[in-house]
């Protein structure tokens, strides 16, 4: 994905250009990037494999947000988090769903 740093008044830009373009731009974490649209699978072509990677992946993060809304838990969660070294994880949702995941 490109990173692209743009003049004052397409600083604050988001979406495609025009109708038929294959680009878009948006703001991620205060920085604008540019990228391809996503090619979307026809859902016949899914693998069976694939099925049971997105059934297992839904549950992790059904499982992180329980564990996100008890406040007990999101404090063990939090202090883990903080302790990362080197810090590989932005955030502590994406730390728990990455640690859950890890753990199935």
């Amino acid at each position: 994905m490109a990173k692209a740093k743009l003049a004052v008044p397409f600083a604050s830009m988001s979406g495609k250009l025009d109708g038929k373009s294959e680009i878009y731009m948006t703001n991620r974490y205060g920085r604008v990037v540019m990228s391809n649209y996503p090619k979307h699978r026809d859902p016949k072509t899914i693998t069976p494999h694939q099925r049971e990677l997105n059934a297992k992946f839904s549950q992790v993060v059904k499982q992180a947000k329980l564990e996100m809304e008890n406040p007990e838990r999101r404090a063990y969660w939090q202090q883990l988090f903080d302790h990362q070294n080197p810090r590989q994880y932005a955030t502590l949702r994406g730390f728990i769903i990455a640690q859950l995941n890890k753990q199935q």
